[in-house]
């Protein structure tokens, strides 16, 4: 990654690998590891997005190989590539455990270990926002450079202006400017046309579907993750409003598009 300096990318690392030590699923997934009654259990839902047997598929950001699993399921030949050596001890024993072979590899999304037109799909699943923007447009760039021509990719970022994001931001700038405290994966959020324009460049293809209509649960900050505010049992109506803001957004109402809490960049090179 462009950094400033070793020792941030040190923290940065050190960041991934505790989390794989203390609570994997939670740090790779957040608040949606634990509100079952509005998302289900997803520590084996199916991945967010075709897959076809047989194609190459690199997963950028594997973490402990929670989709990763699932799209060796469907007979890809896919690989998993992570920064943290201990998310990537996690992924083998998940996948090994699970009659899979182990193909991952530690490295850095913006310098991908992999030939030019490598892959028929790459897929990068919460990743580019604990990246700087400037890095987060390497990862695009490196993307475009090991798809093969007519290759796919599906890359999901947050939306900048989703009420639980504008939350998030605002307590975040909050935290590290105020208070000054230290946040070496502090989240980055994406307007739909920096995205577009990103993408514009690169490849052939953009579109973006926005997900995740939803109020904020939390108050966003290292201490208060675990503490859910709305009440369980609007869990499972919140999920239905949710769906149906999502149906039109995708569906007609563009403009709803912008207040997704999450935009996944579907890519064709």
């Amino acid at each position: 990654m462009i950094v400033k300096d070793s020792d941030f990318m040190n923290e940065y690392i050190r960041v991934w690998d505790d989390g794989a030590s203390q609570d994997a699923p939670f740090i790779t997934l957040g608040v949606e590891a634990i509100l079952k009654e509005y998302y289900g259990d997803l520590l084996d839902a199916p991945p967010p997005f075709p897959v076809d047997k047989g194609t190459d598929v690199l997963d950028l950001g594997c973490g402990w190989g929670r989709v990763l699993k699932p799209v060796l399921d469907r007979e890809a030949n896919a690989v998993g590539l992570d920064i943290s050596e201990k998310m990537l001890d996690l992924t083998r024993r998940h996948l090994e455990k699970n009659g899979h072979r182990s193909n991952v590899l530690r490295g850095d999304g913006t310098r991908l270990p992999f030939a030019d037109n490598s892959f028929d799909m790459v897929y990068s699943l919460l990743v580019l926002q604990h990246l700087s923007k400037e890095n987060g447009r390497e990862v695009f760039r490196e993307v475009q450079r090991v798809l093969r021509p007519g290759g796919v990719a599906h890359i999901r970022v947050p939306g900048r202006f989703a009420p639980e994001n504008m939350l998030f931001s605002f307590l975040q700038f909050v935290s590290i400017h105020i208070f000054r405290l230290k946040d070496p994966i502090r989240m980055r959020f994406y307007r739909i046309g920096e995205i577009k324009k990103i993408c514009r460049e690169l490849f052939g293809e953009c579109e973006i579907t926005a997900h995740e209509f939803r109020p904020p649960w939390n108050l966003h900050t290292r201490w208060t993750w675990h503490y859910i505010l709305v009440p369980k049992f609007l869990h499972r109506p919140l999920r239905k409003i949710s769906d149906k803001i999502e149906k039109l957004a995708n569906n007609g109402a563009g403009f709803l598009k912008h207040f997704g809490v999450v935009l996944m960049v579907h890519v064709k090179k």
